[in-house]
């Protein structure tokens, strides 16, 4: 019983279960042998999903802890696994058209170049390539030094990957305006500690209760007014840029 609580509890207040199901099945789509970069890879947590690929692992490599406290900061030393190509990420050591697929999830905050990432892509996957991206809509500070946006809208994807080749194909919304705040009304209260905690909690549990009950009607206006982030399905065009 503790166990399924705690598996419906992450569930709720954690979209990497989300994420990394969409990754998952996306992959699994994938025809074997297909050439992947998995770009910015960080542990590479995805690879397990591709023993059917060729799957190739790009990263700067050079974050550790975070230098700025937040509430969503680590303290423990981030673990890479092993990369091979260690690079920036707007500039990767690959020739033209090399990839049938990059994956890169949960990056683009991280990186001062998005756009140019975005072409670097364009570059790199051959035409009819596939190109998996997620990256937040809304977020706390995390990964600092290395954090420069706080996410990245649906309008952006649609404006910005077609300029560099690409067709958007699929867009799926991650959460919406209530299950945002249900989140966030959970970090506040975890944060506190003994006494604090215990009086926060009852102040703000019939307010978490409220946004739950909201979240499991979803509607467009609340997926459009905020969300956790977006999962993109892009295919770069024949014809390139445009």
């Amino acid at each position: 019983m503790i166990r399924q609580f705690k598996t419906w509890a992450r569930r709720l207040l954690d979209n990497q279960v989300a994420r990394e199901a969409w990754v998952a099945r996306n992959l699994a789509l994938l025809p074997a042998g297909a050439r992947l970069l998995d770009a910015g890879c960080g542990s590479q947590q995805y690879k397990k999903y591709c023993g059917h690929l060729d799957y190739i692992s790009q990263d700067f490599a050079q974050f550790e802890v975070d230098e700025k406290a937040s509430m969503t900061g680590r303290t423990n030393k981030y673990a890479y696994g092993k990369i091979d190509l260690v690079s920036d990420i707007w500039k990767i050591p690959a020739p033209d058209a090399s990839f049938d697929v990059i994956l890169c999830t949960e990056v683009f905050e991280h990186i001062p170049f998005p756009n140019e990432t975005v072409q670097e892509f364009g570059r790199l996957l051959r035409p009819g390539g596939t190109l998996l991206l997620t990256a937040p809509f809304a977020c706390l500070r995390h990964m600092d030094p290395y954090f420069h946006y706080t996410g990245f809208s649906d309008r952006w994807y649609a404006f910005i990957l077609p300029r560099y080749g690409f067709e958007v194909v699929a867009l799926e919304t991650v959460g919406d305006y209530y299950s945002w705040i249900m989140v966030e009304i959970f970090r506040s209260w975890h944060q506190g500690k003994g006494l604090g905690r215990l009086l926060s909690g009852m102040l703000l549990f019939p307010a978490f209760l409220f946004y739950y009950a909201k979240s499991r009607k979803p509607t467009q206006a609340a997926r459009d007014s905020l969300c956790m982030g977006y999962h993109v399905v892009a295919r770069r065009r024949a014809e390139g840029p445009g």
